[in-house]
């Protein structure tokens, strides 16, 4: 079976754009040096320029929080995990850095390290969102059991039928989808791993009667209705 990694909106709904340290740096050459690198967009700079200044005052918690954050933005993503993971030993429920934290792992491709990281901003958070990303990274890891009952956990929130989440297919067209509806798809994949195929079909048509230009629900469904019910090895897409 072909399984598809949702971003799931990790990057849409989740990045936190890099916090100006301008107001925590003094008027110095490391200050003039951070500016410069804001306005050119040059995250190197900007990340050179808050070494200098952590060089002279000492480790002060904001310009940890915006290196971090200025790793992250220049793609150095174990440099943002490993400031934004010291910085959440002084403050647990900095839901900002937690964020960072995760999309790291995210984009590291560390699927393990990722849902350690998500459910740990869940907890944070309860953002039903970040609980999708729960589920798709439990889902990929095999971890079946707990991904149904996140998706229960999902479809039980109100929340779920006004917020969307951003999903690619194979053929890299992109939908922003009612969270309702892709967890629908996912519940239906998972029956048909457990070769229940009618649940599966229900999961999938629910699934279209919110969203009825959900590209992956109705490639599922179509799949379904080609395929016999002996068929070996049914792929599914989320």
């Amino acid at each position: 079976m072909r399984f598809l990694l949702l971003v799931a909106l990790a990057f849409g709904f989740a990045q936190k754009k890099p916090k100006s340290s301008s107001s925590n740096l003094p008027v110095s050459p490391a200050r003039k040096i951070y500016e410069q690198g804001v306005k050119y967009n040059d995250p190197l700079l900007q990340i050179f320029a808050l070494h200098w200044q952590l060089a002279e005052e000492g480790e002060r918690f904001g310009l940890r929080d915006t290196l971090a954050q200025t790793y992250f933005k220049a793609g150095f993503f174990r440099q943002a995990i490993a400031v934004s993971e010291e910085l959440l030993r002084e403050q647990p429920r900095n839901a900002d850095l937690a964020e960072v934290r995760a999309l790291s792992y995210f984009y590291l491709q560390d699927s393990k390290g990722a849902l350690e990281a998500y459910e740990k901003l869940y907890e944070i958070t309860q953002s039903p969102q970040h609980l999708y990303q729960v589920i798709t990274l439990q889902f990929n890891l095999q971890r079946y059991g707990e991904c149904q009952m996140n998706i229960d956990r999902l479809l039980s929130m109100p929340e779920s039928e006004r917020l969307t989440v951003r999903i690619s297919t194979p053929e890299g067209q992109t939908q922003d989808v009612p969270l309702r509806a892709a967890a629908l798809n996912v519940r239906g994949v998972l029956f048909r791993l457990q070769k229940e195929d009618e649940r599966a079909r229900k999961a999938f048509e629910e699934a279209l009667k919110i969203f009825p230009d959900f590209l992956l629900a109705k490639g599922n469904l179509e799949e379904m209705n080609r395929q016999s019910p002996s068929s070996p090895n049914p792929e599914g897409r989320r």
